[in-house]
């Protein structure tokens, strides 16, 4: 599970991305929200996937439960590298600059808030094609400065962006 996390961020609502170390064992140096595996007691129970996700961000980036509101859930995806992911939406209670985080060394290169106004703007996002396999698949990237972010997480981020312009 994944947490897609918003937060204010300097007066603007942003979304908190990681960027993977080239030390982690699957993704290397790829745009990702915090999160990872479930452990055995998160498995099989109702709220795992919460569970999963704010444990992991609390490990990855630092930030406790206790500073996020779960708001909801995406539609749960498989990546084709064969992992199944279910992204989970909060909301931080406070100002992101209120809020230290503490990167986790072995897994996060970098973390960066980036206004969902950024990820709409015109330009930043593109349906492009990448061949796995035999298989041509449709990915969503989006390019915010130096940052391409693709794959699973681009799909999440076009999935919650898709959401919340429907709700307006």
């Amino acid at each position: 599970a994944v947490l897609a996390l918003l937060g204010d961020h300097d007066g603007e609502i942003s979304l908190l991305l990681t960027r993977r170390t080239e030390m982690v064992d699957h993704h290397k140096g790829q745009m990702a929200f915090p999160g990872g595996k479930s452990e055995p007691e998160e498995r099989d129970v109702p709220d795992g996937p919460v569970r999963t996700a704010l444990r992991e961000t609390e490990e990855q980036v630092g930030i406790p439960p206790s500073q996020i509101e779960v708001v909801g859930s995406l539609p749960g995806l498989w990546t084709v590298t064969g992992f199944w992911v279910t992204p989970i939406v909060g909301i931080l209670s406070g100002p992101a600059h209120e809020v230290e985080i503490r990167a986790q060394a072995m897994e996060i290169a970098e973390t960066l808030w980036i206004p969902l106004a950024r990820l709409q703007a015109p330009g930043t996002y593109a349906r492009e094609y990448r061949k796995f396999g035999e298989v041509n698949y449709p990915i969503h990237v989006y390019q915010v400065d130096q940052y391409r972010i693709w794959g699973a997480t681009g799909s999440m981020i076009k999935n919650l962006l898709d959401r919340i312009e429907r709700v307006g």
